[in-house]
């Protein structure tokens, strides 16, 4: 099993999240064996995975959304809904339908969605630009007329401004509300993403 500083980060974000008194674990689904991550990949036409792709759906294969609870399945920061394995090529499936090579917005089918933003956003990992360690993250809206924005150059890094981002109750669980909460205005030193 081949591990980054990516897999602790991970340990970390739940206990995170769990501090917060967010229910993000109660519907985050088991992680997945890498060797099923790279052969579904493989059956999908994408190259072997880097290192911290495997690393991410072995810490959680998707998170379930619970009736009246969808908040509490989503990563505070950004509050992004994982996807699993599963949901991710499908997802991927269809947005190369909606965006086909020659349209004005194509989706490059090395582009694998791991997270959703409602029914437009994606946080994706960009296979092609990821290194066999790094997996580099982009964020696509189909809103947006530049469609993919970098966010990191890896998932470490985007698990670190998570951190940073709960640790210094830029964004909070609001119990009460059984939601997220945010500080206003926004501080530019945290990314789009989070």
């Amino acid at each position: 099993m081949h591990t980054t500083p990516l897999t602790a980060l991970l340990a970390e974000l739940d206990a995170a999240l769990v501090a917060t008194g967010a229910p993000f674990l109660e519907m985050a689904n088991p992680g997945i064996d890498e060797d099923e991550v790279t052969a579904a990949l493989a059956d999908a036409g994408l190259s072997t995975p880097p290192t911290e792709l495997l690393e991410w759906w072995r810490w959680h294969n998707g998170s379930r959304l619970v009736q009246g609870r969808y908040l509490g399945a989503t990563i505070g920061p950004g509050g992004w809904t994982l996807l699993s394995l599963d949901e991710a090529l499908a997802d991927r499936a269809r947005w190369m339908e909606l965006w086909p090579s020659g349209s004005e917005m194509p989706w490059d089918p090395t582009w694998l969605p791991i997270a959703g933003l409602g029914a437009h956003t994606r946080l994706a990992v960009l296979l092609d630009d990821s290194t066999t360690e790094r997996a580099q993250v982009g964020i696509i809206d189909m809103f947006d007329d530049d469609t993919m924005n970098t966010a990191e150059r890896s998932l470490a890094e985007v698990v670190t401004t998570w951190l940073r981002a709960l640790e210094q109750r830029y964004v909070w669980w609001d119990a009460a509300r059984q939601a997220w909460d945010m500080e206003e205005p926004t501080r530019p030193e945290f990314r789009l993403y989070s």
